[in-house]
C-alpha cells in the first residue's frame, strides 16, 4: 500500500457524538443568569466608557456551530 493510499484510507475525524444522558443542542443555555449577563453588560459598558449602550440582539449562527 503506497503512502497515498494509507492516508486516503484514514478515518476523517468528526464531532464526537453528545455524552450518554445529554441532548444534542444546536445553541447550549447560557450558564449566566439574566441579571448577570445585564450585570456582566454594564460592567463592560463603564469600563470602555459608554455607558448605557445598547446590547447586541443574540443570535444564533446554526452555519458555523454545526462546523
Amino acid at each position: 500500500m503506497s503512502p497515498l493510499d494509507r492516508l486516503l484510507a484514514e478515518t476523517i475525524p468528526i464531532r464526537p457524538q453528545p455524552a450518554p444522558g445529554t441532548q444534542a443542542r444546536d445553541h447550549q443555555p447560557s450558564h449566566w443568569t439574566q441579571a448577570q449577563r445585564d450585570a456582566h453588560w454594564q460592567a463592560l459598558c463603564d469600563a470602555v466608557g459608554t455607558p448605557g449602550a445598547a446590547r447586541p440582539a443574540e443570535r444564533v449562527n446554526a452555519r458555523q456551530n454545526a462546523a
